[in-house]
């Protein structure tokens, strides 16, 4: 039977790591109009105090490389701002600068505890460290506010001081840390580091490492273990168990950031956040940190990434190739490679803010978040490009005088959104809650998750539409191609009306969106193992809409077994293990497939998402490479390919604490854009997402 031409037109394999296409607007750290960019900058000398005496002649901006004129600047001091004349002005010509503000903007600040991960060791050193904030630091001009998780204290921002004073004070956090780093210490020890790598990368090195420890430090009862068990199962099961306690905690510190930002989005001027963190797990929230730092760019918002273990936290990120725990007799020297402080990391970095670690200063740190709201530049030129074209414009300001630092924002967005940083008049207090503002969300048909599988038919319609979790009313929505595929199964064998009536019954069940009625009838009619193939192929869609992934996979390896040569069978397996994260399943169906029909692009696309999704992006990268060789024209394996080169880059990225830098492999950024230049050129369905794409990697060179 050739199905070839058959078109898989509910799951091309497409997946979309998108929402990182979010990451444009995340990187807009200016307000811009049609006449006008500001920026604020702050500037500090060797011994990090800020710089007040600089003039227009001190500074360089260049937008895309090319100079521009500074045409008006002033600088905050304090609650004191001076306008400070341009490069063509006589000495003692009177200032005409108009919008500079008369007095500093309103400073706003907002304590963020992260209930979920913050432990009691450092609790005590964070909430002295808060309390002396709020007492030396914070004005009776200045609006604040404590967030624990995600509930802000008294659910409003307030200048009262003694009531955040006490809320501080008040603090407690759930057992749940302590609990969690409990667990880790238990048989078969390991790290977080570790759990990721087993679960998320199936890294089979760190797998075989920490099972030869479990085997060492099996308990003195159970040492009769030690020869009748493998090692790598109890490993991998706690693994996942660990993993699956650190996606709900990730999850409740995003959502708590999301709120806030968007409260935080009602409010005029600049606005600070200290994050107070141990770190989170990032690895699959990638998409959702970018979405955030999109959010904190509109809102003008600058996050500040405060490390809670301070000089405790062991050692420093690394490139994970070099992820190495080192026994020293019966201690671990672990997370050599540690995931969970990338996400702070980012959030500081990309919005503008800066992370501390390695210190038990926390109140310094705080100090010195109070500092950059009071002291900075506000540079103001007219483009040399006037055109609102939505294009992200990168901008370098440079300060000529030896032996400074300069701290900008690194771009914006060119559109014409009558904004500036000129701070309005300030306003009473507010909650910053934002449970009642609907979260931003990528462009539509984009999914939300850095990994998630854009799974849509020819007209664009998600898959998350077609997916029974999905389906918000008790009806059903079913696979838009069931019907014309089990028709085309069953014309081989007489077709459905020839079928005995249980079969036709159960199909026609099917169809009216009874699922759990066609899968009993259907199931009675296959009981006999004596049935058509097709009354097995369409009892698999019945119990992969109820989300009963593995009768769906037994339903449909009894097609593949009795019509090896029905292709379509093969993916439709591959989609039921890859829905029960039976990677390695999916991966055996394909590879049969691969090998029956080589060169196959709905074959080689899926081969490739389900890489994507175990983690294996390298392999993923040959697989979409492959693709686009077997097949040139393909857009699709393109679009898959910048996607996946994109998510390496990523995922690779690191930021070195002693350089003050991003740490990551220019080839993946070059190949992922060049990858979506080859997918536009040859006119995709996903043109906004890849050009929106190529504009923030071109950014990012």
């Amino acid at each position: 039977m050739d199905t070839r031409n058959t078109k898989r037109t509910w799951a091309s394999w497409g997946f979309i790591l998108v929402s990182l296409v979010s990451f444009v607007s995340a990187q807009q750290p200016f307000r811009s109009t049609t006449l006008l960019v500001e920026v604020d900058t702050i500037v500090t000398d060797a011994k990090g105090q800020f710089v007040l005496d600089l003039t227009t002649d001190d500074f360089e901006v260049l937008e895309e490389g090319t100079r521009q004129t500074i045409e008006r600047m002033y600088v905050v001091n304090g609650r004191h701002v001076t306008a400070i004349p341009p490069p063509s002005a006589a000495p003692d010509a009177p200032v005409a600068q108009p919008s500079v503000p008369a007095i500093a903007p309103q400073r706003v600040f907002v304590l963020f505890f992260d209930e979920d991960h913050l432990n009691q060791s450092s609790i005590k050193r964070l909430k002295e460290a808060a309390e002396r904030f709020l007492k030396t630091e914070f004005q009776p001009t200045d609006v604040g506010g404590v967030l624990i998780g995600t509930k802000m204290v008294g659910n409003r921002l307030t200048s009262d001081r003694d009531a955040l004073v006490t809320a501080v004070r008040d603090l407690k956090l759930t057992p749940s840390q302590a609990l969690r780093r409990s667990d880790l210490q238990d048989w078969p020890r390991m790290s977080e580091a570790e759990a990721t790598r087993i679960v998320l990368q199936s890294d089979e090195r760190v797998l075989n490492q920490v099972a030869d420890r479990a085997k060492r430090e099996t308990p003195e009862g159970n040492l009769s273990l030690a020869q009748e068990i493998d090692y790598r199962d109890p490993v991998e099961m706690k693994a996942r168990t660990i993993v699956d306690a650190m996606r709900p905690a990730a999850a409740r510190t995003l959502e708590g950031f999301q709120a806030l930002l968007n409260g935080l989005g009602r409010l005029p001027g600049r606005k600070s956040v200290a994050f107070i963190t141990d770190g989170f797990f990032v690895e699959e929230s990638w998409a959702h940190v970018r979405q955030l730092v999109g959010v904190a760019a509109r809102s003008n918002v600058r996050i500040y990434s405060i490390d809670a273990q301070g000089t405790s936290r062991r050692m420093p990120s690394v490139d994970p190739s070099l992820m190495m725990p080192v026994e020293t007799g019966a201690a671990i020297q672990t997370e050599t490679y540690n995931t969970v402080e990338e996400g702070p990391n980012t959030l500081a970095v990309d919005t503008g803010g800066y992370v501390f670690r390695s210190s038990n200063d926390f109140a310094s740190a705080l100090a010195g978040i109070a500092r950059d709201s009071s002291n900075y530049y506000v540079i103001g030129y007219s483009p040399a490009n006037p055109a609102a074209d939505g294009s992200f414009r990168r901008i370098t300001v440079r300060v000529k005088r030896q032996g400074l630092t300069v701290r900008a924002r690194r771009g914006y967005l060119a559109t014409a959104a009558p904004a500036t940083t000129t701070a309005a008049p300030p306003v009473a207090p507010v909650s910053p809650s934002g449970a009642s503002a609907p979260p931003v969300r990528p462009a539509a048909g984009a999914p939300e998750s850095s990994d998630a599988l854009l799974t849509a038919d020819p007209a664009g319609t998600p898959a998350s539409a077609l997916e029974p979790s999905a389906v918000a009313t008790p009806a059903v929505n079913l696979r838009p191609d069931s019907g014309s595929r089990v028709r085309e199964l069953a014309s081989v064998e007489g077709g459905i009306a020839a079928s005995n009536s249980l079969a036709s019954q159960g199909w026609e069940r099917y169809q009216q969106g009874d699922l759990e009625g066609a899968a009993d009838l259907l199931g009675r009619a296959v009981a006999d193992r004596k049935g058509p193939a097709w009354v097995s192929y369409a009892l698999g869609y019945s119990e992969l809409g109820l989300r009963h992934f593995a009768r769906a996979a037994e339903a449909w390896e009894t097609v593949r077994a009795t019509v090896p040569e029905f292709r379509t069978v093969y993916l439709d397996l591959a989609d039921a293990y890859l829905q029960s994260e039976s990677y390695g399943r999916a991966l055996d169906v394909l590879k049969i497939a691969d090998a029956r029909w080589p060169g196959d692009m709905d074959i080689l696309n899926a081969t490739g998402t389900i890489q994507v999704r175990r983690g294996a992006l390298d392999d993923a990268i040959n697989t979409f490479t492959r693709a686009t060789g077997a097949k040139p024209n393909d857009e699709l394996a393109y679009f898959n390919l910048g996607r996946t080169y994109e998510l390496r880059y990523f995922k690779m990225r690191r930021y070195s604490q002693p350089t003050a830098r991003w740490m990551a492999n220019p080839a993946d950024l070059k190949s992922a854009i060049a990858s979506y230049e080859r997918y536009v050129k040859l006119g995709g369905p996903y043109e906004t997402q890849a050009r929106e794409a190529i504009q923030k990697l071109e950014w990012l060179k």
